[in-house]
């Protein structure tokens, strides 16, 4: 289903069902300590042997079971905070892949998958929706705009305690996203990822790490970081990132590129001890949130977890 312009979106969206104390919380612990979060979901799916080629989200409703499972390891492994396997659960990510089922009820039993860990926090992740557009005063920009207030509606009204918009490589990407999701936000927690290079700039457009952190905050960020980049330009950016921002700062790199096994398995080359050490240094360094993203797996979440136990 198309999704709709935003002219043509209810003035105001139903909030009764936020989870508002657990955003309170959340917002709280992010700004007088450190949080770990869960590390990625999609890259953990796609290994699954025969998986490869099977969009993360499918499992949400088809194999559920193994959505809450993976959940448990990370919280096994130290994770205190969940993050939602929707990172293309948006309406027109979903109908990119073929999931027919409706797009709430696609997020929703992700964050169901979520809680079942009984992490102290479920996060929603929003990834790109896809749609192309040329100028704010377009219908395509209103549709895009659309298509993430709705995904964040959707995850919001399912009980997550805040919302992350990861892995955009541009202002021009995370422009509809971030205004969609403020759309929906009506007070809860947005919080906006950057990919960077290692030089410290979005892929995207070039926009350093710095200007990239007070466009987001500007337009309603509660809390700034870069996921899927290098363990080395995630390190460095820290300390930038703790310069230009006012919100509390977070770093979650990959483990590089893949390799594809001879049955078509995809495998990451994991350092579970290397990320710990920059764990350490991402805390001197005044970073609020850590993780890791694709790649990694629940050892590099207990790895992590022990540096920050110490």
């Amino acid at each position: 289903m198309e999704a709709l312009g935003h002219d043509d979106l209810p003035t105001e969206l139903n909030t009764d069902y936020y989870n508002r104390p657990g955003a309170e919380g959340f917002m709280e612990h992010l700004a007088n300590g450190m949080l770990l979060m869960q590390g990625p979901m999609g890259t953990m799916l796609m290994s699954e042997v025969g998986a490869q080629d099977i969009p993360p989200t499918f499992w949400n409703l088809g194999e559920p079971q193994m959505v809450r499972r993976l959940h448990l390891l990370y919280g096994a492994a130290g994770a205190q905070v969940m993050l939602t396997n929707t990172f293309q659960a948006s309406a027109p990510a979903l109908a990119r892949d073929g999931i027919v089922p409706p797009m709430a009820e696609v997020n929703r039993a992700a964050v169901d998958c979520a809680r079942a860990a009984r992490g102290a926090f479920a996060v929603g992740s929003m990834g790109q929706c896809g749609l192309e557009w040329f100028h704010e005063e377009s219908a395509a920009y209103r549709a895009a705009r659309a298509a993430y207030r709705d995904q964040a509606h959707a995850l919001l009204t399912a009980g997550v305690d805040a919302l992350m918009l990861e892995t955009f490589c541009s202002i021009r990407d995370v422009q509809p996203a971030l205004a969609g999701a403020v759309d929906a936000a009506d007070g809860m927690p947005v919080l906006v990822s950057f990919a960077i290079n290692e030089a410290g700039e979005l892929l995207g457009d070039g926009l350093t790490i710095e200007g990239a952190v007070v466009y987001a905050e500007r337009h309603g960020a509660q809390a700034v970081g870069v996921n899927c980049c290098s363990l080395e330009a995630a390190t460095a950016a820290v300390p930038r990132m703790k310069a230009a921002a006012r919100t509390p700062v977070m770093v979650r790199p990959n483990a590089g590129d893949p390799t594809r096994q001879g049955n078509g398995t995809l495998v990451w080359h994991e350092e579970p001890e290397r990320f710990a050490q920059a764990c350490s240094q991402w805390r001197a360094a005044g970073a609020h949130l850590v993780g890791s993203c694709c790649g990694t797996t629940p050892r590099t979440t207990a790895a992590m977890a022990d540096v920050l136990a110490e």
